[in-house]
C-alpha cells in the first residue's frame, strides 16, 4: 500500500501545485487590470472602455486633435493612409494616434468604429523679423543637418506608457502664437505654426509637462536649445529656444521636474517657449493635453 500512499501525496501536491499557479495568474490578471485602470480618472469610464472590442477616445474631435484607441486584442489599424500596430498594456493593446490639421472635417472609419473630425478655425499672424532672421530660414543645409537628428530623436519610443496623469502647462505665459496659425514671415507665407509660443521673462523655469525620457537635449540651428522627450507609445513633447538646458539625453525625468530656462535662442523675437506635441511625427495641439490625459478623452465619448 505505500505506492498508494505515494501516489495520493503527488496527487495532492499536484493539486496545491495548481491551485498556487492558479492564483499567481489571478493575480497577474488583477494587476494588468489595475494599471488600466488606474490610468482613466474614472472607474466606471475605465471598465465600459475596457469591455469594449474596440474604443475610440473620443469619437469626436476637431482638427489638430489625436485620439487613443484601445483594442480587446492585437492588431494593426489603418488610419489616414497609414499602419499602426497596438501594443500590449494592461489586459488591452493601444495606440495614440494623430488627427492632422490639414485633415478634412468628415466622418470617418477606423478598425470598424466611426470617429467625427470638426473643423477648427486657424487664423493667420503677421510676423516682422531683421533680414540676419530671415536669413537663418534660408540655410537650408543646417537645417537639414538638425532635421537628421531629430528624426533620429523621435524614431524610436519605448512601447509601453511613459507618462501617468493629466500633462501640465510646461510654462506660465502669454499665448503669443496659438497652435494651427497660418504665419506669413515678412510678407511671404511660412507655413503652418504647429507649436504654441508662450512668453515668459527669460530665465523663467520650464517643467516637464509629464514623465518620460530625454531623447534630446542640445543646441540647434532654428530652434536653439531644444528639447525632446519621449512619453512612450509615439508620443513626443518639445520644448524650444531655451537659454539653459538642465536636463541631457538619456534622462529618465517626473512630470513638473525643471528642465530649462526659458530664452530667445535660435530663430526668435523674443524670450518664449515654442512648445508642441509630436504623435508618430505629427505634430498636434498641445491644448488637447493640457490638465487631461489621453485617457481622461472618454470623457467627451458617448458611452
Amino acid at each position: 500500500m505505500d505506492w498508494l500512499l505515494a501516489l495520493m501525496l503527488l496527487w495532492g501536491s499536484l493539486e496545491d501545485a495548481s491551485e498556487v499557479y492558479t492564483q499567481q495568474q489571478e493575480a497577474i490578471v488583477a494587476a494588468h487590470m489595475q494599471a488600466e485602470v488606474s490610468m482613466f480618472d474614472n472607474e466606471s469610464i475605465a471598465n465600459s472602455t475596457i469591455s469594449e472590442e474596440l474604443a475610440i477616445i473620443p469619437n469626436e474631435v476637431q482638427q489638430g486633435d489625436a485620439i487613443l484607441v484601445r483594442s480587446q486584442s492585437e492588431q494593426t489599424i489603418t488610419w489616414n493612409d497609414k499602419s499602426y500596430t497596438l501594443l500590449p498594456f494592461g489586459l488591452g493593446y493601444y495606440a495614440i494616434l494623430p488627427v492632422p490639421a490639414s485633415m478634412k472635417p468628415n466622418v470617418y472609419s477606423i478598425g470598424g468604429q466611426s470617429l467625427t473630425v470638426l473643423k477648427k478655425s486657424f487664423e493667420t499672424q503677421m510676423l516682422e523679423v531683421t533680414e540676419e532672421q530671415a536669413a537663418m530660414r534660408r540655410n537650408t543645409e543646417r537645417i537639414k543637418q538638425d532635421q537628421k537628428k531629430i528624426d533620429a530623436a523621435r524614431s524610436d519610443s519605448e512601447p509601453t506608457f511613459l507618462f501617468d496623469g493629466p500633462f501640465l502647462q510646461p510654462v506660465e505665459g502669454r499665448l503669443s502664437t496659438p497652435y494651427g496659425f497660418t504665419r506669413y514671415i515678412n510678407g511671404a507665407l511660412s507655413g503652418r505654426h504647429n507649436a504654441i509660443d508662450l512668453a515668459a521673462p527669460e530665465g523663467t523655469e520650464i517643467k516637464a509637462t509629464n514623465s518620460g525620457k530625454i531623447v534630446l537635449a542640445e543646441e540647434l540651428y532654428l530652434t536653439g536649445n531644444t528639447i525632446y522627450m519621449d512619453h512612450g507609445m509615439g508620443l513626443f513633447s518639445q520644448y524650444a529656444h531655451l537659454s539653459k538646458l538642465l536636463v541631457q539625453s538619456g534622462d529618465r525625468v517626473e512630470a513638473g521636474q525643471v528642465i530649462g530656462l526659458v530664452g530667445s535662442t535660435g530663430f526668435s523675437t523674443g524670450p518664449h517657449l515654442h512648445f508642441t506635441f509630436w504623435i508618430h511625427n505629427v505634430p498636434t495641439n498641445p491644448f488637447h493635453f493640457f490638465e487631461s490625459s489621453p485617457f481622461y478623452w472618454e470623457n467627451n465619448n458617448n458611452l
